[in-house]
């Protein structure tokens, strides 16, 4: 079933079955990040007439999560390298 509108998107994004429910923050801070850069580059391309970069786009999403993360909750002691490498175990959720 296709989600009808965005709410459903990130209410399934933000509550994946399998991930403990320690996860769910953190998923929503990465679905945020990864709207912001979806539509930075989209409007790059529409303004700019510039080329997006799916791995440029993925670093900026894992880079911003991690500094939201690192803003918002006191007890995440993972550097970048950490986030970037493995960021499932960084959640809390170990699979």
């Amino acid at each position: 079933m296709m989600p009808s509108d965005i709410r459903h998107y990130y209410f399934q994004f933000t509550n994946m079955a399998g991930l403990p429910r320690v996860t769910h923050s953190f998923l929503r801070i990465i679905w945020f990040a990864s709207a912001l850069v979806l539509w930075k580059e989209r409007n790059n391309c529409v303004f700019q007439n510039a080329v997006y970069s799916s791995a440029g786009m993925l670093e900026k999403v894992k880079l911003y999560s991690f500094l939201w993360l690192k803003a918002k909750q006191a007890t995440f002691n993972y550097s970048y390298h950490d986030w970037w490498k493995h960021p499932i175990p960084c959640m809390g959720a170990h699979l």
